[in-house]
């Protein structure tokens, strides 16, 4: 350690901050920081219906999501196996379909592998967060359980969401994640398929991400 960084390092440990390389978790932030987000004062909010589920449904589909409403997660493998046959979608051939590991544990169909994105799959399957009934958008918080890559690079993107999940405001999500024990390295809010006009204003869907989007809604919360 050189001169500079003991004198910072002993800058930071009067100012109590954790070492270099510490996990810094929410539990032993300054209690001062913890009082300020707890009476953090809200900006004026758009007027959102009182039926988050309904809201929620019909913001996604004026994004270009499609929506299709489950009564249990038994459900989630004849649902997707519906959707991919409506959208001519061949899942047959091994690699085709990846599913998130944290959804690993469904019985899913033999030719589906779980982990990271590879790149060469056709189709993800995926949990979330939460969603956003103000915007239509499902909120992604990468992990090992919840590669990002599954997010962004297949074609179409499969998404298990629960209606006990979805929350009023985009704000709404911030105050979730500050009970996070160890923040997330990234979190995605995605509001429908990805999609451009930069060209002579025409658009294009599926331009840096999925063309498709479609999310299985599960009455109740997660088991």
């Amino acid at each position: 350690m050189n001169a500079r960084e003991q004198i910072l390092q002993r800058i930071g440990t009067a100012l109590g901050r954790p070492e270099k390389g510490a996990s810094q978790t929410v539990a032993n932030r300054p209690e001062a920081v913890s009082e300020r987000l707890r009476n953090a004062r809200r900006s004026t909010l758009p007027k959102v219906g009182n039926d988050l589920v309904e809201t929620a449904i019909a913001n996604m589909e004026a994004v270009l999501m499609s929506v299709v409403r489950l009564q249990t997660r038994d459900n989630c493998i004849d649902a997707v196996q519906d959707y991919l046959q409506s959208q001519g979608i061949d899942a047959s051939a091994p690699g085709a379909v990846t599913v998130a590991p944290a959804l690993s544990s469904m019985a899913w169909p033999s030719s589906y592998r779980s982990g990271p994105a590879s790149g060469d799959e056709l189709v993800s399957i995926t949990p979330c967060l939460a969603a956003v009934a103000e915007t239509g958008s499902v909120v992604m918080a990468s992990g090992a359980q919840t590669p990002a890559g599954l997010n962004f690079l297949p074609e179409t993107h499969i998404t298990v969401l629960y209606e006990s999940q979805i929350v009023q405001y985009v704000d709404d999500v911030f105050a979730h994640l500050r009970h996070f024990d160890i923040m997330p390295r990234a979190v995605n809010l995605v509001t429908g398929p990805s999609r451009t006009a930069d060209i002579e204003q025409t658009l294009e869907i599926g331009a840096h991400g999925p063309r498709r989007m479609h999310v299985l809604l599960i009455a109740g919360e997660p088991g």
